[in-house]
């Protein structure tokens, strides 16, 4: 790092306005109140309003399982578990019972998560009109630091929870990262600190043990409060001080230690397998010091983040553009400059590429280092970089410009980064004003001679996972290493590239007209016909400064295709976009747009053709071109269909020793009676693909835009948008055909269906799934009560599977009611287990949905699903998306998604969700159970 803080200082140095800037101490974001009490608790503390009336509270601990010995392993996460298992003020679920009254959700608004460095509680989308309940929150952060119970009772019943935690996440992956990190962080407790720990500890620690971790770690000069949102700040402040008063400061507190990374003057190299991985990766790291956290205060190191997110894009682009080669030199791959795999006290560049099967990873391994070894002697061309910058500087002045609409939770990742690593905060006004100062005097070559250090001759990782094949052999250490040097003697060619100066639409189209507006009362937007059919809809609102969303659809999908060709419709929407967009290559297409910030796709559905697309306020011309030019026939690229099928056919040659593929494959065969839209396609079926056959299909459904009806919804001037419209969407060609949608669709089947069987696994692990389906009224009333159905159900799971019996890590209950192709509904459950316990677990999901019938939810679950349901539906009215999805459901299905809601939710009683869960029970069911044998 020395060598590149050097660097970096000779390219600061090429400016006197730079070089002034490159000592100078970066600013503190003024937006944010930060304080430190006197017992050490940092905390931060930011206005914003967006969610109106809502805020977030967490609790950042300095604390992960980098921190415990070889006998407490797992003990970080299983005290994250039981901070939701009583605490002083809130003891038993008080806490989770409290919270969820108040609709706030567990899980989706209370949660937390363990690291290896560090370990963060949330309580999110909080009321804060009721500052008592703001003040508990503050109490809940203040029981969360130094008064959690820790009862004997409840450790022992939630070790069965982290058990079943550890058997659902106990994949190939974490198989071979638990081999892979001793070898690559060789004497290091790096190597041995996975925070889900080991089954010894967790099933068997004592009771006091936990305890004294706890007591010795979570400790205030280690922890930081972060409150953001819609609250009056120094209110907040002074609660929050006069709550944690009674915390003292640790007395001889236990030092957290720093583990360092060593380096290594040899090579290492990692190989590992695993019989149910299903890729070859090979990873390349060169590794270097990270900047001290305590010298990170300065404009320097602010800006080589943003140096390293250019160099990161510029390399990636290269290897996407590899990727599009008939015959790739990998599945895909990319490079960035960060921490080197778990640690933050060592950094690295890393190469990463998946090669197509064992003959392929010393292609893979060659295309890495001649891609490393093409940056490092030649660096990257100025058209290059100035795209990168281009695209950076958009990205940038988009937060700019919705500096007053941003999200809370936008806000709440730089200031945990602040506090864990010291990472400058300066907020978006200052990043804005100097990023616009600085990136214009940024040469090239500076970047270059910095890109060109990345790459060392010491300190080098090599690690490849693969699949554990019978007689499949890999290379040895000793070969992949040999292949390492015979690559790093290759010799590379400088980049080229041919940029196009061609606009997107050469010459415009004959311009159409606007035939009738009208103002839509329900929506307050304005309806425009065009006068070759098309209907366009549109709401300009101010949820947010610099967005404009757009969603279009045209009834007739698959469900009026010609379906003898399964494979190559399941492939239609992936084929039509591989050739890119009117005269440009899906490579070339990106470069026109370098410095917009705007998207638009096609695809067609079961029962629409679509069109969806964003684009920022000055970019609404660039994204009507693309909506013009998606309507026009798909762009044929020959090398770029070779590339998707030897890729993706590489992908599945090994997906099927992955036992969640072969559930995956039971489940769709218990739904849908194995039809052939439904059923995963394996790699020799993408032999049966016909390319040109597809694009013909996708160029008939987008040919007449006769029944297309568009929506925009965000920050739109009438004057601006409306002759755009007649420009591009009314030039659109269309016909007098009308067209709907057909139940010829593969729908899930009406009968009973019972797969139980068994796999091999290497962990056991039981999946249960049990899904009822049948025939229900669509309407709204019924909707709502579905959703309230499931969320009762998913409390009722959670309590007494989860936490009562302590046999899985979690249920799902999923539920869904369609209008096509006919009325009914859905009801999913599921949940992963073990093979002692599985027949009970199941026994109970049944009896709670049978009881659920029988005698409806409990007052107080009900209570709690509805204010949350409430609560989320009053955020979702600050949201352009919903509006856009509640105008389009208006006119596609002839409701109002938001009408009544509030009064519909209320009305619900224990009777109907009794009624509904009589009414699932009824229908008919699938039980899919994968057993290991």
């Amino acid at each position: 790092m020395k060598k590149l803080t050097l660097t970096l200082i000779a390219m600061l140095a090429l400016s006197a306005t730079m070089f002034a800037q490159q000592a100078m101490p970066v600013p503190f974001d003024p937006n944010v109140r930060r304080g430190k009490l006197e017992n050490g608790l940092t905390y931060y503390i930011r206005h914003n309003e967006k969610p109106a009336q809502r805020a977030n509270f967490y609790i950042a601990q300095k604390v992960g399982s980098i921190l415990e010995n070889d006998d407490q392993q797992g003990l970080a996460h299983f005290l994250e578990h039981m901070a939701f298992n009583g605490t002083k003020n809130f003891p038993g679920k008080g806490l989770l019972n409290y919270m969820e009254h108040n609709g706030v959700k567990f899980g989706e608004n209370v949660n937390a998560w363990t690291s290896i460095e560090q370990t963060v509680y949330m309580l999110t989308n909080v009321p804060t009109t009721n500052m008592n309940l703001v003040d508990s929150c503050i109490l809940i952060l203040h029981d969360w630091s130094s008064f959690i119970s820790l009862e004997g009772e409840e450790i022992d019943k939630e070790r069965g929870v982290i058990l079943e935690e550890m058997r659902q996440g106990q994949g190939a992956q974490m198989r071979i990262y638990e081999k892979m990190l001793p070898e690559i962080y060789p004497n290091s407790p790096y190597g041995h600190r996975l925070p889900i720990g080991t089954e010894e500890v967790v099933s068997g620690f004592k009771h006091d043990a936990l305890r004294a971790y706890y007591h010795k770690w979570y400790r205030p000069d280690l922890q930081g409060i972060i409150i953001i949102g819609d609250v009056d700040v120094n209110e907040v402040e002074n609660h929050l001080k006069s709550i944690f008063e009674d915390i003292p400061a640790p007395i001889n507190p236990a030092e957290r230690t720093r583990f360092q990374v060593a380096d290594n003057a040899e090579l290492i190299v990692s190989i590992c397998t695993d019989p149910e991985e299903t890729n070859y990766n090979i990873s390349l790291y060169y590794k270097h010091d990270i900047v001290p956290f305590e010298e990170r205060g300065d404009v320097q190191y602010w800006l080589k983040g943003y140096i390293d997110q250019l160099v990161s894009t510029m390399y990636n682009n290269r290897m996407e553009e590899l990727t599009q080669k008939a015959n790739p030199p990998f599945i895909f791959g990319y490079g960035y400059y960060g921490t080197f795999f778990v640690s933050d006290t060592k950094d690295a560049w890393t190469g990463l590429a998946y090669a197509k099967d064992k003959d392929g990873i010393d292609e893979a391994l060659t295309a890495i280092v001649a891609e490393n070894k093409r940056m490092q002697q030649y660096g990257f061309t100025a058209s290059e970089f100035e795209r990168a910058k281009a695209d950076l500087m958009k990205q940038i002045e988009n937060q700019y410009d919705e500096r007053d609409k941003q999200e809370t939770s936008r806000y709440f990742y730089p200031i945990l980064n602040h506090f864990l690593t010291n990472e400058p905060l300066l907020g978006i006004e200052n990043e804005y004003m100097l990023l616009g100062q600085i990136m214009p005097m940024l040469p090239v070559e500076a970047i270059n001679q910095y890109a060109k250090e990345l790459i060392r001759e010491d300190n080098i990782v090599i690690t490849l996972t693969a699949p554990e094949k019978e007689g499949e052999v890999l290379p040895t250490k000793e070969e992949l290493l040999a292949l390492f040097n015979k690559a790093k003697e290759i010799e590379v060619e400088p980049y080229k590239e041919t940029v196009s100066n061609e606009p997107l639409i050469a010459t415009l189209p004959v311009k159409g007209a606007i035939e009738s507006k009208k103002h839509d009362d329900t929506f307050d937007a304005t309806i425009l016909t065009l006068k070759n059919g098309i209907k366009v809809i549109y709401k300009p609102t101010h949820f947010k400064d610099d967005e404009i969303l757009m969603s279009a659809y045209s009834f007739g999908g698959y469900s009026v295709m010609d379906q003898s060709d399964p494979y190559t419709l399941q492939q239609l929407n992936e084929l039509a976009g591989l050739g890119g967009l009117g005269n440009f290559s899906a490579i070339d297409l990106p470069k026109v747009l370098a410095g917009k910030k705007v998207h638009v796709s096609g695809n067609v559905n079961t029962f629409t053709e679509n069109v969806s697309g964003s684009c920022s306020v000055k970019d609404l011309e660039t994204m009507m071109q693309l909506i013009y030019l998606s309507f026009g026939t798909p762009r044929s690229d020959e090398e770029a269909y070779q590339s998707f099928i030897t890729r993706t056919k590489a992908m599945l040659a090994n997906i099927e020793s992955n036992p969640d593929v072969a559930f995956s494959d039971n489940l769709i065969f218990a739904l849908f009676d194995n039809h052939p839209l439904r059923k995963r396609m394996k790699a020799e079926d993408y032999d049966k693909v016909d390319y040109a056959k597809a694009l013909k299909l996708y160029a008939d459904r987008f040919k007449d835009a006769n029944n297309f009806v568009f929506t925009f919804v965000g920050n739109i001037d009438p004057e601006t948008f409306e002759p755009m419209v007649e420009q591009y969407i009314g030039a659109l060609k269309t016909k007098k055909n009308d067209e709907t949608w057909t139940a010829n669709v593969p729908a899930i089947t009406d009968k009973d269906v019972t797969s139980h069987y068994t796999k091999a696994m290497e962990n056991p692990k039981v999946t249960c799934y049990m899904v009822y389906n049948g025939d229900m009224e669509f309407n709204r009333k019924n909707q709502l009560t579905m959703q309230v159905l499931s969320d009762v159900m998913d409390i009722v799971y959670t309590e007494k599977i989860r936490e009562d019996e302590g046999g899985t890590y979690g249920v799902g209950v999923n539920a869904s009611l369609n209008n096509r192709p006919k009325e009914s509904f859905m009801f999913l459950i599921g949940f992963n287990t073990n093979k002692e316990m599985y027949e009970k677990l199941m026994g109970i999901a049944k009896a709670e949905l049978q009881n659920m019938a029988n005698q409806g939810p409990r007052p107080e679950d009900l209570k709690k699903v509805k204010e949350f349901l409430i609560k989320k539906h009053a955020e979702d009215l600050e949201n352009n998306r919903y509006w856009m999805n509640c105008i389009q459901t208006q006119d596609s299905d002839g409701y109002n998604p938001m009408a009544n809601y509030n009064e519909i939710i209320n009305g619900i009683t224990s009777s109907d969700v009794a009624n509904m869960a009589k009414a699932v029970l009824n229908g008919y069911k699938k039980e899919v159970v994968q057993i290991p044998e």
